[in-house]
């Protein structure tokens, strides 16, 4: 019954919505035949002002309230699948990514996901690590990612957890926002709600399936969250598209990492 109520509420808010834009795009060229001279131009200005403002608050109520919380197929392009999922009362969509790489060691990519040298090769700089004490398993470090203008350069703190099945060889990596882990720098934005998950699973066949979950509950900076519904979900896959050929570098190939188990090695050759 209040999901039937909540329903009609939210069709009525949306009709009323539509009914402001269609008076709005109108009221410019059939206000002069009630109101003219300079009183008619002052009031429909504010006329406008009020129906835009009740037309942008009403579209983010209905947003927000919006959301089936269930992963939705929003494209499948080259052997990689892009979701996203929206939960009522969030503002921002979650994007998981699933495609699949081709003979990687994972030593390759443990070495770009968790070397602060790789940075730069994933359009991130000034990347180090904060503790590093607890490393592999945890490790706290910091780096930071341009965002075009007036929006001011993102700066991340976050916590790395690092797992992997010694059975399967699948690796598991979350990087979950710390804030607080260092003071703030006013020259730049500190993203503070971040969740992301990453998932290597080796397959049979010899590729490796990865899984991306991207989970940020606000961009923050004065940065829309319309906007970044509207890119983050377009420009992710291209950000993929690139990893094959960075894993490519040689110091990637020829990267050794001690504790990451290869699909090959059996688990007593381990140090």
């Amino acid at each position: 019954m209040e999901h039937s109520k909540k329903n009609k509420t939210n069709s009525f808010l949306l009709i009323l919505v539509l009914l402001s834009i269609a008076v709005g795009a109108v009221a410019p060229f059939v206000w002069n035949r009630f109101i003219d001279g300079q009183l008619g131009i002052i009031t429909l200005v504010l006329a406008e002002v009020l129906l835009l403002t009740f037309i942008l608050t009403s579209a983010h109520s209905l947003w927000k309230k919006s959301g089936s919380s269930q992963w939705k197929l929003k494209s499948d392009k080259k052997q990689m699948k892009v979701y996203t999922l929206k939960i009522p009362g969030e503002k921002l969509l979650k994007i998981k990514i699933v495609g699949r790489l081709k003979s990687i060691r994972l030593a390759s990519i443990l070495t770009l996901m968790r070397n602060p040298d790789s940075a730069e090769d994933v359009n991130m700089f000034d990347s180090h690590y904060i503790d590093d004490s607890m490393y592999p398993e945890l490790v706290y470090y910091t780096f930071k990612q341009k965002v075009f203008p007036p929006f001011k350069v993102r700066e991340y703190v976050v916590k790395s957890e690092f797992s992997q099945d010694p059975v399967s060889k699948e690796m598991k990596f979350n990087f979950v926002g710390v804030p607080d882990k260092l003071p703030i720098n006013k020259r730049y934005h500190r993203v503070t709600k971040m969740h992301n998950k990453w998932r290597y699973t080796p397959l049979k066949n010899g590729e490796i399936e990865y899984e991306f979950i991207y989970d940020a509950e606000d961009p923050g900076g004065y940065f829309p969250y319309a906007l970044a519904n509207w890119l983050i979900p377009s420009m992710l896959p291209f950000a993929f598209a690139k990893m094959p050929k960075i894993l490519d570098k040689e110091k990637y190939r020829n990267a050794v990492v001690d504790y990451v188990r290869e699909v090959d090695q059996p688990e007593e050759m381990m140090i």
